[in-house]
């Protein structure tokens, strides 16, 4: 029997062992342990073959070896214990993020909206004392929407003034309006829909009203005075929480000044007739009609196309 250098008997040597027999006379004890040798490193190297053939091959790129540690458990890489965590054994799953409730988000923006706030009353009062408007000339042109910005490439201003506000009434109002309607909204939307609403119909309001203040009235009334007057605020976005609540429950009793009860869909109607009738007239305003035109027809843009279906499916 063969045996190794270190004197360890090899498992494939046991068979290997009776494959060449020498006629008797013919050849000496030396010449047949050295053809055995020979006969077992060509079993050697063949072996090793076959186990580079059968190894599963090392992935050739770094992602593929992250979807597979991603996708296999924990204990198939490592045996190390890394104890006990509140009373029950470790494992290596991270646990699963809690969606954002609908009521938390609406605090979100409306948090947002006041921390905002408060950065146009710095940018203010460092005017007013130190006499610097850098502040609040990088307020003006990130957080206002006018044709201005977005000529010069500041696209982000279609979104930004949904949480802008300068004057504390104008800031209580729409927060007021937004908490009393955008609850009821965002817990039929999700979080994630109602964010998506908010930020579109401001997109939609903002961009609307960039172009109606920079570009169509100049034009229709031969004044381009008001071109780079920005507009900021969120009733964009709140004008459209509002024409979607009214698209959704149009008989729901709200009530006009804390006084006069009407029902929802004729408040909103009212409202959208009055800022149209407004912008009609080229009446100067501080009231931005055709940003809240604008969030009215996202409003019943989504809820043509996207809510009604829905609804109809469900009866």
């Amino acid at each position: 029997m063969l045996r190794s250098a270190r004197g360890t008997t090899l498992p494939f040597q046991k068979a290997s062992a009776g494959l060449f027999r020498a006629p008797r006379g013919c050849l000496d004890s030396a010449c047949i342990d050295q053809l055995q040798l020979a006969i077992t490193r060509a079993q050697t190297r063949r072996l090793s073959t076959l186990l580079r053939q059968t190894t599963q091959p090392r992935p050739k790129r770094l992602y593929e070896l992250h979807r597979q540690m991603r996708n296999a458990r924990w204990e198939q890489y490592t045996k190390a214990d890394y104890g006990s965590r509140r009373g029950n054994t470790y494992q290596n799953k991270s646990a699963p993020r809690k969606p954002v409730s609908p009521d938390a988000l609406v605090y979100g923006i409306i948090a947002a909206n006041g921390v905002v706030f408060l950065m146009w009353q710095s940018a203010n009062s460092r005017q007013k004392s130190l006499g610097d408007g850098s502040l609040r000339l990088w307020m003006i042109k990130n957080f206002t929407t006018m044709w201005t910005n977005i000529q010069e490439g500041r696209l982000w201003t279609i979104l930004t003034p949904a949480f802008s506000h300068i004057e504390p009434m104008h800031l209580f109002f729409n927060m007021f309006m937004l908490h009393t309607f955008g609850k009821d909204i965002a817990r039929i939307l999700g979080a994630r829909r109602f964010m998506a609403f908010y930020l579109g119909a401001a997109a939609c309001g903002n961009l609307i009203s960039a172009l109606v203040r920079g570009i169509a009235l100049p034009v229709l009334k031969n004044d381009y005075s008001g071109v780079a007057q920005p507009s900021l605020g969120a009733s964009t976005s709140v004008v459209g929480v509002t024409t979607l609540f009214a698209c959704l429950y149009p008989t729901a009793t709200l009530q006009l000044f804390f006084v006069v009860p009407v029902p929802a869909w004729l408040a909103t109607v009212g409202f959208i007739g009055w800022d149209m009738w407004r912008l009609m007239s080229y009446k100067s305003s501080k009231v931005d009609g055709a940003g809240h035109l604008g969030g009215a027809a996202a409003a019943l843009g989504y809820y043509w196309f996207r809510l009604r279906p829905l609804i109809r499916r469900m009866r």
